[in-house]
């Protein structure tokens, strides 16, 4: 366990609600998280947001506030039943010009001031990442922000990707990176393929191994969003389709494997960050025993291998 709270936890006790105790836990590296299958309690935290990330936030729903250890609906209920504050969704508050001009007007009520409490906390929410010195808490701050304060396509210019209805079997090993640092530097196994996932414009997206360890487990190469949630790049995913019966497709220009519009994928579902998501220079701080894990196990290259060089494989594979 950390001597001092983590960054983020101290971010958001100041600023918003505590951490749920189990993020909080996650976060302070508690050593039941540092384990061989687990990696480290900052990865794992990538996973109990993943378990948010991949359900749609549901306007009249309060799941996404169990992040949180201490909060409180009633008044976010109360809300949203009253129909002269003309609210749907309690997501975004502190952008809704009808609740601004309610509690900037005269007529408050003991319901206002309950209200006005989680408008300002979304408030400073929507800037707590801005506030974190640390490259990995910017990360994380940024997404527990999106659960509460989802974003759009059309605000951020970001591709959507759909979500799989099911959760798949493939598991989030922290090893997983094993392929993926190895492709970044062109080494591809003999039997392994890569198929590159890529927007209306050709823009590789994400990069699938295929034959090398998990199949269909997939490295987003920008920024992308879920359900509202912008995850950076870097971010691992499970993807299913029927690659087969994807008539728009092209091979590779270089290895094994095609190059895929998404929009032909069925759905994705979004795993945990892998330590590529974070700068080589910060990795060893973010992912503490997980990164060391990686050393010891000789992964190709862990420490100095940056994204860019997958987008750049990615980018080796479509036809110009």
């Amino acid at each position: 366990m950390r001597e001092t709270d983590h960054e983020i936890i101290q971010l958001f006790k100041q600023h918003v609600f505590p951490l749920s105790t189990k993020l909080t836990e996650m976060l302070n590296e508690h050593f039941s998280h540092q384990t061989e299958r687990r990696g480290c309690g900052y990865t794992q935290a990538t996973r109990v947001l993943a378990e948010y990330i991949n359900s749609p936030r549901l306007s009249q729903d309060f799941i996404d506030l169990k992040l949180f250890d201490q909060y409180d609906t009633k008044a976010l209920k109360a809300l949203l039943e009253q129909s002269q504050y003309l609210i749907s969704d309690w997501h975004n508050l502190d952008l809704n010009e009808n609740l601004q001009q309610h509690l900037a007007g005269p007529n408050s009520t003991f319901l206002s001031a309950q209200v006005h409490g989680h408008f300002e906390r979304q408030k400073n929410l929507r800037h707590i990442a801005a506030q974190a010195q640390l490259e990995e808490s910017q990360i994380l701050c940024q997404l527990i922000a999106d659960i509460i304060l989802p974003q759009t396509s059309t605000n951020t210019g970001l591709v959507e990707l759909k979500t799989r209805t099911e959760k798949p079997k493939v598991g989030s090993c922290p090893m997983a990176e094993n392929f993926f640092l190895k492709i970044a530097h062109g080494r591809v196994l003999r039997q392994g393929e890569i198929n590159i996932f890529v927007d209306e414009e050709q823009q590789p997206l994400l990069l699938e191994k295929l034959n090398m360890g998990d199949d269909h487990s997939c490295i987003s190469l920008k920024p992308i969003l879920m359900n509202g949630v912008c995850l950076p790049a870097g971010s691992l995913f499970s993807v299913d389709y029927d690659r087969d019966a994807i008539q728009n497709k092209t091979q590779n220009q270089q290895f094994k494997g095609y190059v895929i519009p998404y929009t032909e994928v069925s759905g994705f579902w979004f795993l945990r960050l892998t330590t590529l998501a974070v700068s080589p220079e910060n990795r060893s701080r973010a992912f503490t025993t997980h990164y060391q894990q990686q050393i010891d196990n000789g992964l190709y290259s862990p420490g100095t291998t940056r994204l860019q060089q997958l987008l750049d494989v990615a980018t080796a594979q479509v036809k110009n």
